[in-house]
């Protein structure tokens, strides 16, 4: 696959960009709360990020050299970096030292990687070791140098710990470049100048080793990076200048005699695009896309099942360092322009679309990928696990509920939860319930979600100068982002509409659509043909039936509001209203079981028919 032949999009403007340190950034790690991440730098210093807001938390200090290798434990406890001394640094999740600065190593630490029960890290290195690390006693396991007895002394002469020898270090024999745990944890790929070696983790034991890359330049390629397929049976590796590919082997285990026999082949032909050493490499979340960071200036997105390049993302300078974040929709990169980058992930149906006709190019209207099977709105405000997601969007408020409370009790902090549960007392119409977690989600962070949720709770409560506190508050947190302010002023119109407010609100929606530039276009239409269905609902209610033609003009003023595109366009966008606003489907509310009424246009008169006795408005829960 070539870059010619693929309808890849191609960026060059990140999302966000994170800036703070002073020199190049050769690590990046993303935490699974999905609210931080880590970066380290060839500045001697590790910093602390708070992915939402692009905030530093943290300036992490130690390393009297420049770090190299950077890796968080997949329980989010951990973090540890290492840099070209040789030094190791372990540190807790809020960026706090757990051990002096340790020199373990005699030569720079390349890589790290921890095991994916979070029990072991694994340390590789240009003097051609590997020592593998409890995190439970900060002990290494093994040996170090000729040191025999239980009490290691590093061969530099200084005393670091209590130590169980457990076989034999492992000794790959020339430098490393990267070590990668399999999914399993049983065994650990190494990636070296000339060689790929695949080593039993608990044993030690050796069980292959192959070229890789470096078998196919006789000038001396080298194994840059790794990563395992999901299902362990693949290693993915990348190559550096003189084989700038990415290549696949498959790795099938038999027992001939009772010995463990492993036969490697390279999978289908190598990815080729890149120009320049392939520095890092990382899987997305689901296992279905590969993103590859370049000295070429560029990273890619390539789809794992065909190779296909999805996007290309442009930086100014060598990239040394990629990871995607922890639900998929963005990556993140840096290198040596000092800062890291984050881009969003267009939406993989679109990237296999033609080319748009209108002479607007991908570049200049990139979209935000589709996680999984979940929808998302253009505007990010909602952190959200996707099968809660799709049981806030079907209704299911029983699963959601028990979802959202078992992260609330598998992480007291845990904000998003909180603000994501109030929404569902919300919708339970349990009012008290729904103040009390939000309230939550505020003392644990103030954030826009927080006050989102305090208003709609408060407007539950009929505390409406209250509630509009709350949204106003809000503003506070939109970052200056345009998409974020329009959606909060829809959700504040909708909240006036529910404190019966109807002329107020839709006032609102109009002037926003009229009035603000690059609004939302669509967003506006749904909430505000949402509110005249509401409106003609509530009056075939009120009256049973009787004030047909009133109830028509408003059915009429929805129809003609919303502008049909696409329906999954409108749901992608719907979505967020259905979750935190506790708003039914556009479609529902017109074609309900429950819905009495038939609207019939016939030239200039609109005629409404009784289908039923009694008509149930579909208006939102507790209202």
């Amino acid at each position: 696959m070539t870059e010619e032949n693929s309808p890849a999009i191609q960026i060059t403007t990140p999302t966000r960009t994170f800036r703070g340190h002073e020199y190049t950034v050769f690590g990046v790690a993303v935490f699974p709360d999905r609210q931080r991440m880590v970066t380290a730098s060839f500045d001697h210093t590790l910093r602390l990020w708070d992915l939402e807001y692009g905030v530093e938390l943290k300036k992490m200090e130690g390393h009297r050299n420049e770090v190299r290798a950077l890796a968080v434990s997949r329980d989010g406890q951990w973090i540890a970096s290492g840099d070209y001394g040789g030094t190791l640094i372990a540190w807790n999740r809020d960026g706090e030292p757990l051990t002096q600065p340790i020199k373990v190593h005699s030569n720079w630490i390349t890589s790290l990687d921890f095991s994916p029960d979070s029990t072991f890290l694994a340390s590789g290195s240009f003097d051609a070791t590997t020592i593998i690390w409890n995190t439970q006693t900060l002990q290494a396991q093994g040996y170090y140098g000729n040191a025999t007895n239980c009490v290691r002394y590093m061969p530099f002469g200084q005393y670091l710990a209590t130590w169980q020898a457990q076989g034999n270090p492992i000794n790959c024999g020339v430098g490393i470049y990267c070590v990668r745990y399999s999914p399993s944890g049983e065994y650990l790929a190494i990636a070296t100048l000339t060689n790929i070696q695949i080593w039993n983790s608990g044993t030690r034991e050796c069980i292959v080793v192959f070229q890789g890359h470096s078998a196919f330049n006789y000038n001396g390629s080298c194994n840059a990076s790794l990563l395992w397929t999901p299902d362990g049976k693949q290693l993915v590796s990348s190559g550096t200048d003189l084989d700038p590919t990415i290549r696949i082997w498959d790795l099938t285990y038999t027992r001939i005699c009772g010995s463990l026999s492993t036969w490697i082949m390279q999978v289908g032909e190598p990815y080729k695009c890149h120009t320049r050493l392939i520095s890092m490499i990382a899987l997305s979340p689901t296992g279905t896309l590969l993103a590859s960071a370049s000295y070429d200036h560029q990273v890619y997105i390539w789809r794992l099942s065909d190779r296909r390049i999805i996007s290309i993302f442009k930086h100014t300078s060598n990239v040394c360092c990629v990871t995607f974040s922890a639900d998929g929709r963005h990556i993140l990169s840096g290198g040596f322009d000092n800062v890291i980058s984050k881009w969003a992930v267009p939406v993989l149906e679109d990237v296999l679309k033609d080319q748009p006709s209108d002479g607007v190019s991908p570049e200049d209207s990139p979209k935000e990928q589709v996680a999984d099977d979940a929808q998302q709105s253009d505007c990010e405000i909602l952190t959200i696990d996707t099968t809660a997601r799709n049981a806030c969007i079907t209704g299911d408020l029983s699963t959601a509920d028990r979802l959202f409370t078992q992260e609330i009790n598998a992480d007291g902090n845990d904000h998003n939860s909180c603000a994501n549960r109030s929404f569902v007392m919300a919708r339970k119409a349990d009012w008290d319930r729904a103040l009390d977690d939000a309230l939550k989600s505020i003392s644990i962070r103030p954030s826009l979600i927080g006050c989102i949720s305090k208003g709609i709770a408060l407007c539950g409560k009929r505390q409406f100068q209250n509630a509009m506190k709350a949204f106003d508050l809000g503003f506070m947190f939109v970052d200056t982002n345009v998409k974020k302010t329009h959606l909060l002023l829809l959700i504040k119109a909708i909240a006036l509409f529910n404190a019966d407010e109807h002329e107020e609100a839709i006032l609102r929606v109009q002037d926003l659509a009229a009035t603000c530039p690059n609004v939302d276009d669509l967003a506006c239409q749904i909430v505000e043909a949402y509110l005249h269905v509401q409106l003609g609902l509530n009056v075939l209610d009120d009256t049973d039936g009787m004030r047909h033609s009133e109830a028509a003009d408003h059915f009429t003023s929805a129809v003609n509001t919303i502008r049909f595109s696409s329906m999954s366009a409108i749901h992608s966008k719907y979505d967020v209203f259905v979750v935190v606003c506790s708003l039914q489907s556009i479609r529902k509310s017109f074609f309900t079981p429950h819905c009495a009424c038939l609207v019939i246009r016939v030239g200039p008169h609109v005629l409404v028919a009784n289908c039923a006795p009694k008509l149930v408005p579909c208006a939102p829960s507790g209202r």
